[in-house]
């Protein structure tokens, strides 16, 4: 018979809780562009087709990181800056660079889950913790669980477990 602690998910070697299917932790490797996603003034998010891969979106969009991120079928790119025109242009530069790089790959867009030019990152279906890793906590608002088995509180628990452990700030940006 197992003993508690056997019996835990994780307890044994020490792995963190799994995130909820619409959760991701994105982790640049320059901490200015975590910094730019949580001050970012201009936000599109990219659904491509559900045939795509998450594997496959972010292999291909791996040269891209300062200024978007996959999160399963979908991309957020993101812009800073304090001049509105400037950051315009740069946001729409990502977003032909993104989109190049999506048609190189073969991945399609559903254009109806695409949401472009918004300046705030809710408008764009998406909610940001800062974690004190540096790290960026993503939860993907309009991308409910794709799992049919109710585990809804699990996946509440899980991530409460994961910010209990001292990864998360609690402050929210939006």
């Amino acid at each position: 018979m197992p003993s508690a602690k056997e019996s835990s998910p994780g307890a044994s070697n020490g792995a963190l809780p799994a995130l909820p299917p619409n959760v991701s932790i994105f982790t640049p490797a320059e901490t200015r562009t975590a910094k730019a996603l949580l001050n970012g003034r201009l936000f599109t998010r990219l659904t491509v087709s559900v045939k795509t891969e998450p594997a496959q979106l972010a292999k291909t969009l791996e040269s891209h990181g300062a200024y978007c991120t996959p999160h399963r079928n979908v991309v957020l790119i993101f812009d800073d800056g304090e001049d509105s025109e400037a950051v315009g242009d740069a946001h729409h530069e990502h977003f032909r660079l993104v989109c190049l790089a999506l048609k190189d790959n073969d991945i399609s867009l559903d254009v109806a889950g695409c949401i472009f030019d918004v300046a705030n990152v809710v408008q764009a279906g998406f909610q940001l913790d800062e974690l004190k890793s540096g790290s960026v906590l993503v939860i993907d608002l309009m991308g409910g669980g794709d799992d049919d088995d109710d585990s809804d509180d699990d996946d509440d628990a899980g991530l409460e477990a994961l910010l209990a452990k001292g990864n998360g700030s609690g402050a929210t940006m939006s």
